[in-house]
This record gives structure tokens, C-alpha cells and sequence, in this order.
């Protein structure tokens, strides 16, 4: 009787073990779980070989857990190390883009009787993208109110109008751009004499009023500053006409120009200081 229940356990530990083998086989299981097998056949069968294979075990768990561990450290120390020289890389784009633009600004024709002040932008306001800016020289700089601020355009190598600043500290100022609702320019169509007013749309266009009716005004004409301007040089570029209404109903023509000065890419600025007159 005794015989025949302990032969039946046996079987039954057997297809345990069996079933248990079977899906260590087919699942692929770690030595982690072989350790456990091993545990829990040397309580089921104790003897020196189940004791055997539970240290053999145990020894290549340790083993596996400290490559892990090592693989884990040595993945940090890359990632580390890829950050670091994807922050390099960026530093090093930075300073190229700035190289290129100091490049370009020196290559600037002087303006007469006229100090250029370089200057970063340092603060924008989403929400009043075109209104207005502040940038990182002011007072100590000998900048003051009222001075013309301008931007270099690569695509006509030269200055174009971009505001005035408005209030001026000790190391920085607020600049009124001219694509501000509140501001109004006088400007003229490049070549042909027509006077006219741009007054800012709160957008990269600008409103162009004021244009007598029978004027040679046409899309693709450029607008410079006019000699009425009492902030900008003559003749400083402003922007290109896009559209011209030529309504009867109206006393004049009215127009839309697009602004030379990029919104989006607006880092830079050039302060153009007068020369302090020699007696």
C-alpha cells in the first residue's frame, strides 16, 4: 500500500517536472528560472547532484545578473556621451549660423555720419509677434529713444527696415516693430516718386495707404523709406507690394507690401546710432 502511494507520487512529481521541462524548452526561460527548478527539485528529491545544480545555478545567475548590470552601466555612459556630442554639435551650429551673420553684417557698406550698434534679440512675445521685441543693448550701449532698428537681408545683401525703439534701460531696450498696428512709415515706390504711408497690419504685410489714384503702382514694386521719415535713412528698404486695390469709393488706392525682415528668423539687429557732430 505504502509502496504503491509513494510509486504514485513519483509519477506524479515526474509529469510535473516533465510538464515543467517542456515549457522551459519552449518558453526559452533564463537561469533564473533554472535556479528555481533546481530549488525546488532538490526539495522534492534531496541529494548531493540537486545541490550541485542549485550552487552551478546560482553561479550563472550571478554571473548573468552582473553582465546585465554592466550592460545597464556602460548603456548610461553612452547615452551620456551621445548627449554630450549632440550638444556639441548644436553649439557648434549656433556659432556657425552667428559666424555667418557677423560675416554678412561686416561686409556692409558704412552709412554715412552713422554708428552701427550689433544687438541679439532677446525677448519675443508669441502673442505679439509683430508688434514689438526687446533686445539685449539699451543705455550703456549709447543706445536712446527713437533710434532706427534694422535687420541684414542675405537675399539683397543689405539692411531693410525693422522698427524704432521705444524705451531704452541700461542694458537692454524695446523696439516697436513696423509691422505694429501702431505704427505708421512714410514710404515711397522705389524708382517712381510716389509717396505713400505703410501703417502696420499685425502681420508680416503692411497696409499701404495714402497712393493718389492714377498712380503707377503694381504688384512686385519695392517700397523704400521716404526723405519724410524722421526715424530711417532714405532709400532703406521696407518691403515689395503684393496687392493693389483701386477702388472709385475710395479717396486713394490702398495696397499690401510684405515686409523684407523675416518674423521667424529675426536674431539680430543692427541700431544705427548718428555720429555725434565734430564742431
Amino acid at each position: 500500500m505504502y509502496q504503491n502511494q509513494k510509486s504514485k507520487r513519483e509519477t506524479i512529481i515526474f509529469v510535473i517536472f516533465l510538464l515543467i521541462g517542456l515549457s522551459f524548452i519552449i518558453g526559452r526561460f533564463t537561469a533564473s528560472v533554472s535556479l528555481i527548478k533546481n530549488f525546488i527539485y532538490h526539495i522534492a528529491y534531496p541529494n548531493l547532484n540537486a545541490a550541485n545544480f542549485i550552487f552551478r545555478s546560482v553561479g550563472n545567475f550571478a554571473d548573468n545578473l552582473k553582465a546585465v548590470t554592466y550592460l545597464r552601466q556602460e548603456n548610461i555612459a553612452y547615452r551620456q556621451k551621445n548627449q554630450e556630442l549632440s550638444d556639441k554639435l548644436r553649439n557648434y551650429e549656433l556659432m556657425s549660423q552667428e559666424y555667418k551673420s557677423l560675416l554678412n553684417l561686416l561686409k556692409l557698406k558704412s552709412i554715412p555720419n552713422t554708428m552701427s550698434v550689433f544687438a541679439k534679440i532677446s525677448v519675443r512675445d508669441t502673442s505679439e509677434w509683430y508688434q514689438w521685441l526687446i533686445i539685449d543693448k539699451g543705455s550703456d550701449d549709447g543706445l536712446y529713444n527713437d533710434l532706427p532698428v534694422a535687420m541684414f537681408n542675405k537675399d539683397r545683401n543689405t539692411l531693410c527696415a525693422v522698427g524704432r525703439i521705444i524705451e531704452t534701460y541700461k542694458s537692454s531696450a524695446k523696439v516697436v516693430l513696423i509691422t505694429n498696428p501702431i505704427y505708421a512709415l512714410p514710404v515711397e515706390i522705389k524708382g517712381k516718386d510716389i509717396n505713400c504711408l505703410a501703417e502696420g497690419f499685425d502681420s508680416n504685410l503692411l497696409k499701404i495707404t495714402h497712393i493718389a489714384h492714377g498712380s503707377d503702382v503694381n504688384p512686385g514694386d519695392e517700397l523704400v523709406v521716404s526723405e519724410l521719415s524722421s526715424v530711417f535713412q532714405k532709400d532703406m528698404p521696407v518691403g515689395i507690394i503684393k496687392d493693389v486695390m483701386d477702388e472709385s469709393s475710395l479717396d486713394f488706392k490702398v495696397a499690401t507690401a510684405e515686409v523684407f525682415f523675416e518674423a521667424h528668423t529675426l536674431y539680430d539687429a543692427v541700431i544705427l546710432v548718428p555720429k555725434p557732430e565734430t564742431k
